[in-house]
C-alpha cells in the first residue's frame, strides 16, 4: 500500500486528504502544516511520495525550503510541488521537486496517484539490472522470447544474444512500441552478433569498452524519468 504525505495550510491540505481517500482508498495519507514537520515526518516514517500542496507567494521560500531539507535527508519518494507561477516552478525545480505541476490544470490527487507509478525496466543481464537497484523503478529479467507487453526501458547484452536474428526481431519490437527505449551494450559476443546489433539500428548503442558501465546508467536512468514524467503529466 502506497503511503503519501501533505503539507499545506489547512484547508489545502484537507481537501487533498478528502479526494485521495475517496477516489484512492489504497493510498495512505498523511498531512503537515508545517515545513518542519514534514522533514520530521519523512524521517520517522518511509513515504512513497512528499506534496508540497498550493500555498500563498509569501510562503514560496519556507516551502522551498521544506524541498531542499527532503533532498539533504536523501528522501527516496517522489517530491510533487504544486505551482501556478513560473518563478515559483523554475524555483521549485532547482530546489529538487521530481515534478512541478499547475492545481488549475492538473487535478492534484490525480497527480499523486500518478506519480506513484513506477516505470518497467527490463535487462538480459544481471549486471545491467544492478545498475538500476534503488530506482524509481520495477526491475525485471528480460529472458527468452521479447515480452508481448513492452516495458518502459529495455537493455540488451550482446553478450547473451548470439543469433543475429534477435536483433532484427528487436528493431521490430522497437518500431513496433514507439514509446519503448531500447539500449543495446556491446559487451562481448560473436562477429555476426555484433555486425547485426549495429545494423539493426537501435539506439543508444554503447560499447562497453569504450564508454563503461556509467553510460549505460545515465541512458536508463534519463528514459526512466521521460517514462515516468509522461505517465504523470499525461492528459486527464
Amino acid at each position: 500500500m502506497a503511503r503519501v504525505i501533505v503539507l499545506g495550510s489547512l484547508e489545502e491540505r484537507s481537501e487533498l486528504e478528502r479526494l485521495l481517500r475517496e477516489r484512492h482508498p489504497e493510498v495512505v495519507v498523511d498531512t503537515v502544516g508545517k515545513p518542519w514537520e514534514l522533514r520530521e515526518s519523512v524521517r520517522a516514517m518511509a513515504y512513497d511520495a512528499a506534496v508540497v500542496a498550493k500555498g500563498p507567494i509569501a510562503e514560496h521560500q519556507d516551502r522551498l525550503g521544506a524541498v531542499v531539507a527532503l533532498r539533504q535527508d536523501a528522501f527516496t519518494g517522489r517530491i510533487l510541488y504544486a505551482g501556478t507561477f513560473l518563478n515559483e516552478k523554475q524555483d521549485a525545480a532547482a530546489a529538487g521537486a521530481d515534478v512541478v505541476f499547475d492545481p488549475t490544470v492538473h487535478a492534484a490527487e490525480e497527480v499523486v496517484v500518478r506519480a506513484l507509478h513506477r516505470p518497467v525496466l527490463l535487462a538480459d543481464h544481471p549486471y545491467l539490472r544492478h545498475l538500476f537497484v534503488g530506482e524509481w523503478a520495477t526491475l525485471g529479467e528480460l529472458a527468452g522470447d521479447l515480452p508481448a507487453a513492452p516495458p518502459d526501458v529495455l537493455l540488451a547484452a550482446t553478450s547473451l544474444h548470439p543469433d543475429a536474428a534477435f536483433y532484427t526481431a528487436l528493431a521490430r519490437y522497437s518500431q513496433a512500441h514507439p514509446r519503448l527505449r531500447c539500449v543495446v551494450v556491446e559487451d562481448g559476443g560473436s562477429d555476426d552478433a555484433l555486425v547485426a546489433a549495429l545494423a539493426s539500428g537501435v539506439q543508444p548503442y554503447v560499447v562497453m569498452a569504450d564508454e563503461g558501465l556509467q553510460t549505460v546508467a545515465a541512458h536508463g536512468r534519463r528514459f526512466l524519468r521521460e517514462s515516468w514524467l509522461r505517465h504523470v503529466m499525461a492528459p486527464a
